[in-house]
């Protein structure tokens, strides 16, 4: 595919503005959000036939069903020109126009258009107010211009047709409003269900109140009545049967050649009154908005009133919704408000209405505003000219800090502007352009995007003045998506991607653009670099491959578009497929962790864009791990040795699936790094690896046991409490112990062996205390509970028969829970691997 057309006011054959092609890296580009180009350019062109004796013609004769020819009938013809601009209208057909190139039929029922360029045609044919019974069509008997049958006309020759039209359904009734008077010059619309985005018939209502709807063919029908377009009522638009809701609405069953009633009675929408004052003074000529607040997908005009000389005013006619009241002085010296003196939308308080709905003293009580002043400029060859009645924003900034356009305004023939009664705070500016070129939208500051924008500060009955703007030459693309047959491709669309800063991609905040489902132009772009992505955005089963412009399969190759002083781009073009390109390659993952045994591991998959879909297989020495299938792993201590690596298979939209591995680790350390093996050793793992004892994580990230450290009564508590199976019991509101409160890490623990009797101690817990031999004897001994009688000498002489602890250390010699002979040294300190081996000797006693 050639470079695309890149213009500056003339012709140039490169892709960049100022030089020629330049061999550099191709980058992938992104994301615009999916541009769904809907809006239709439809074609209308002046008369395709000539005088020229190398013409021809279509004639015939239109009846209705009964046979009978039908006078009056209007014929009208499309003409498909296969050298359309897709940029100016979305297929080849255009309605033709002026004399000759329509017909209409006399009273045998009779037309010819003659004097026509060979070609192909379609024809409609519309019924006039004499037969307005009869369905229009479409040659041949088709309901939509989509589905009309072509008409060849060649040079010399005549093509008949003769078209036969149906009577149609008839809608008839009244529409009158409360008081049962007639709503004259209102409306009725009928919509077919399956499109409610355009009427297949309507009438006015008559000053008696009745309306008539001839003509419509069979189908499911939502009627629809209102006070007209531009009316003054204060009734507002309802669907049949006293319906507001779209969604709601009666669906009627109409069949040809029948008549259905319907009635309206039309009801007057909410009001809302109020008085606006300043210093308690009633304000005149201040503007009075109440604007649609409700769900984005609908749209209910704003309805604007104006203060009378006592301040009050009215807003009628309001239709069912969500609104925000909103005070503005633009022209004058007082600030903009909402409703309850919020000075942005973001606080603004609401009201939900409905018809009939009265809603007195929304009152606003104005404060002094400040003005902004400036020139608005463009940046062109000749240097900086006025942007002579250009349009323009201003932002302030709301309560959250989001820019909220407050104003749209226009400059004067020298670019200078002045908007004033601004409530304090912080503004920009953002300069559409004149109309003399395709202009960037810029800020204030020269800024492309809000986060960038220049601040200016606006304070009560003050001028802050020099609030310039100089727009930026634009960016303009434009091209066309087609698929592998030439026709639309369905669920396609474009995204861009605008380097905003060096390495630094961005989507364009301001765009504008037109567009059908084949052709796209967006313009008013920031100057600089993009690429263009086109991709399925819909659910079909088999989407389109994603690509990019010249049919690069991935982000890195794509071409990229360098206008660093503006321009214009053409032929950006897209052939869809459904069979995928090469895939972009995955992104290599990465694990983070320290390579020891219990410590968490995590994996980084990289950057994979958009919507792909991500599956993890973890890998010891290379081979899978059973399910080890997460984003996080915490080995256990049968891996001790090994490294770990992780495998992530990913699924973009569109593409087949790709996969990358990490680099291993290094082989993982025990769980104790500390500890060897063998005696107290392998009593410590133990109790590590069953969750009961933790480990002290060193600066390093590594984790030890440190063995030879004394063992505390706060880590016994917690640690008999595990091997216990972390009982469910009712855990007081109060604190047991003043040392142990509720956010103590031991606090559960301590508070169970308080109320299952296994501590007695009183006030305070101690659990930073060391732990003594004869301490972890006596909870060894209460936890378990024995039925047990100390023998009547004791076995160890420092522990006397009838002591405190002595019938605890007689059971814990009993059991073999301690292997000491002749002393037992009951006050000595215990140290971690010596409290594993009490613990692990007394889990293995039978219950």
């Amino acid at each position: 595919m050639p470079f695309p057309a890149l213009t500056e006011g003339r012709p140039m054959p490169s892709l960049t503005p100022d030089s020629p092609p330049v061999s550099r890296r191709r980058r992938l580009a992104g994301i615009l959000g999916a541009l769904a180009m809907l809006v239709g350019l439809a074609g209308v062109a002046s008369p395709a036939y000539a005088a020229e004796t190398e013409t021809g013609s279509i004639a015939g004769v239109v009846t209705g069903e009964a046979g009978a020819p039908l006078e009056g009938v209007r014929v009208q013809l499309f003409r498909c020109d296969e050298d359309f601009d897709p940029l100016e209208q979305r297929d080849c057909w255009t309605l033709l126009w002026g004399d000759g190139t329509e017909g209409a039929t006399a009273a045998d029922g009779s037309f010819s258009i003659e004097n026509l360029t060979p070609g192909t045609y379609r024809a409609s044919i519309n019924p006039q107010v004499q037969t307005a019974q009869y369905v229009y069509e479409y040659w041949e008997d088709a309901a939509d211009f989509e589905s009309a049958t072509d008409i060849t006309v060649t040079a010399g020759a005549t093509v008949a047709i003769e078209p036969t039209l149906e009577v149609g359904a008839t809608v008839s009734g009244r529409v009158v409003d409360e008081a049962g008077q007639p709503v004259s010059g209102g409306y009725v619309y009928a919509y077919l269900s399956s499109d409610m985005t355009g009427t297949r018939g309507g009438a006015s209502v008559a000053s008696d109140g009745s309306y008539s709807i001839p003509g419509l063919p069979s189908g499911e029908y939502v009627l629809k009545a209102g006070p007209g377009w531009g009316s003054e009522s204060e009734l507002v638009d309802e669907y049949w049967q006293d319906v507001y809701d779209e969604d709601a609405a009666a669906r009627v069953d109409l069949v040809a050649g029948q008549s259905f009633a319907a009635d309206f009675e039309l009801n007057a929408g909410a009001v809302i009154e109020g008085t606006v004052s300043a210093g308690g003074a009633p304000v005149e000529g201040v503007e009075v908005a109440a604007s649609y607040a409700g769900s984005s997908d609908a749209y209910i005009a704003t309805v604007k009133a104006v203060t009378a000389a006592d301040g009050t005013y009215r807003l009628a006619g309001l239709q069912a919704g969500e609104y925000v009241v909103g005070f503005s002085d633009f022209d004058g010296e007082w600030a903009h408000q909402y409703w309850q003196g919020a000075v942005d939308r973001a606080s603004s308080t609401h009201l939900e209405l409905s018809p009939g709905d009265v809603v007195e003293t929304i009152d606003a009580n104005l404060t002094a505003g400040g003005t902004l002043t400036g020139t608005l400029t463009e940046r062109a060859e000749a240097g900086s000219v006025p942007s002579a009645q250009a349009y323009f924003d201003v932002l302030r900034k709301n309560s959250s800090g989001a820019w909220e356009t407050v104003a749209f305004e226009r400059a004067d023939a020298a670019g200078a502007y002045e908007v004033s009664g601004l409530a304090p705070g912080e503004y920009t500016v953002m300069s559409y352009g004149s109309w003399s070129a395709n202009w960037a939208k810029t800020y204030y500051g020269g800024a492309f995007y809000q986060d960038e924008a220049a601040v200016a500060p606006v304070t009560a009955q003050a001028v802050t003045p020099d609030v310039d703007v100089e727009a930026a030459p634009g960016v303009q693309i434009s091209g066309s998506i087609i698929d592998e047959h030439g026709g639309p491709a369905t669920g396609a669309s474009l995204r861009l991607l605008h380097e905003r800063a060096p390495g630094v991609w961005a989507q364009p905040e301001q765009i504008s653009g037109a567009g059908d489902d084949i052709s796209f132009r967006m313009g008013g772009l920031p100057p600089g670099n993009y690429v263009v992505e086109f991709a399925d955005r819909s659910d079909a089963a088999v989407p389109y491959a994603t690509q990019y412009w010249e049919n690069a399969a991935t982000r890195d190759a794509a071409t990229v578009l360098e206008a660093p002083n503006g321009g214009s781009f053409t032929g950006i073009d897209a052939v869809m497929t459904r069979t995928a390109p090469e895939p972009e390659p995955a992104p290599i993952p990465t694990v983070n962790g320290v390579a020891q045994v219990g410590q968490a591991f995590t994996v980084d998959a990289g950057d994979w864009g958009d919507g792909a879909v991500l599956a993890y297989q973890w890998l010891a020495d290379g081979e899978p791990l059973a399910e080890a299938t997460g984003t996080e792993l915490v080995p256990g201590d049968a891996l001790e040795g090994v490294t770990l690596a992780v495998t992530v298979t990913g699924t973009r939209p569109g593409a087949e699936p790709v996969a990358a591995t990490s680099e291993a680790t290094a082989a993982l350390m025990p769980r104790f790094a500390d500890l060897t093996t063998g005696g107290h050793a392998d009593n410590a793992r133990w109790a590590g690896s069953q969750g009961i004892i933790g480990g002290i994580r060193g600066d390093d990230g590594i984790v030890r046991f440190d063995p030879k450290a004394p063992a505390t009564r706060g880590v016994t508590a917690i640690a008999l409490y595990r091997l216990l199976g972390s009982p469910e019991f009712e855990v007081p509101a109060v604190p047991t112990f003043a040392d142990v409160p509720a956010d103590h890490d031991a606090f559960t623990a301590v508070e169970y062996l308080a109320s299952a009797g296994i501590t007695a101690v009183k006030s305070n817990f101690g659990p930073g205390d060391v732990l003594t031999r004869q301490q972890v004897a006596a909870f060894l001994f209460r936890a378990s509970a024995p039925s047990f009688t100390a023998p009547t000498t004791a076995t160890f002489s420092d522990v006397a028969v009838g002591s405190t602890y002595f019938r605890s250390i007689e059971w814990l010699a009993a059991e073999r829970i301690t292997s000491v002979s002749g002393v037992f040294r009951p006050a000595a300190t215990v140290s971690r691997e010596e409290l594993s081996t009490f613990l692990k000797r007394w889990s293995a006693l039978e219950d």
